[in-house]
């Protein structure tokens, strides 16, 4: 599933953090490390050394086959283009870097790395405790019952295998958007039980679909656990995600609603933002950046 874990570095400790991660997928996969450092347009000759320098001194410090890049450019056009170069890529990388950007994704290289590339990127954050050793014992995957939503899964269940770990299926059914819609679209108020029925409907619906999400991963030999929960999607994944049960989320970058702009005023923004574990986040291929 994983043909190579690449690792885009900038020089700083921050950039580093994705270190421990892209190691112990590595590990685990038996895939290469490819580490990037993308250089600017006008780099001369000393400085593209020094960044080669750099790079096989962190090398050495990684077991198995690292293999090292370095090239000018701007960065997220670079990272990206260098990584669809390799076989079936992960890039894993820090929230940010150098820069020491306060805003988590919003203008950043990551936020661009995530809105152009056509392969899953793992996203770990400035800000979180990291582990000696990269131990995963739940992944947390939101859907939302859309084919978009459910392009994360199968990569799920991969990872999941791969850790011999859980995986969490989570459903938000969007509660306030349903009264939001029936308020604006029925010419007298709907009666309480006609706003029950309609809920019920709507949580009967989503528990279904994990029921055949469950079935259908249960039969490729993944353990599953399943939630449905009300509310707006964005807050409610976040307090269930920052319950501290979870060490990664994995998710698609547009899901029901098919937002365009990849990140910015979506679910997953909300998730990148706010949450507390790395978030692989996966663009499905029919969505333009």
């Amino acid at each position: 599933m994983i043909g190579t874990v690449v690792v885009p570095l900038d020089g700083s400790e921050l950039g580093e953090r994705a270190l421990v991660y892209a190691k112990g997928i590595a590990d685990r996969s038996g895939a290469p490390i490819l580490l990037l450092r993308v250089a600017r347009v006008g780099a001369d000759e000393p400085e593209l050394t020094e960044s080669r320098e750099y790079l096989r001194r962190v090398a050495a410090q990684l077991p198995g086959r690292v293999q090292i890049e370095v090239e000018r450019g701007r960065a997220a056009d670079k990272i990206v283009e260098l990584a669809h170069q390799s076989g079936n890529p992960l890039i894993v990388m820090s929230t940010h870097g150098r820069g020491g950007l306060h805003r988590w994704m919003t203008g950043s290289v990551a936020d661009k790395v995530v809105r152009l590339a056509e392969t899953p990127v793992l996203l770990v954050r400035s800000n979180q405790e990291l582990p000696d050793e990269l131990t995963i014992r739940s992944i947390l995957v939101p859907v939302d019952g859309s084919e978009w939503g459910e392009v994360a899964v199968d990569y799920a269940a991969e990872l999941s295998k791969l850790f011999e770990c859980e995986l969490h299926l989570l459903r938000v059914v969007d509660t306030p958007s349903a009264y939001a819609m029936l308020s604006r679209h029925m010419e007298v108020a709907a009666s309480g039980d006609v706003l029950d029925e309609i809920i019920q409907s709507m949580n009967d619906e989503a528990k279904e679909y994990l029921k055949q999400l469950e079935t259908r991963l249960s039969e490729k030999g993944v353990r599953v656990k399943k939630e449905t929960l009300e509310g707006y999607p964005g807050e409610r994944l976040v307090e269930f995600e920052r319950q501290g049960y979870f060490q990664l989320v994995v998710m698609a970058t547009a899901g029901r609603s098919g937002v365009s702009r990849v990140v910015f005023g979506s679910v997953a923004e909300r998730m990148l933002k706010m949450g507390r574990c790395p978030v692989v986040m996966i663009r499905p291929p029919h969505e333009s950046p």
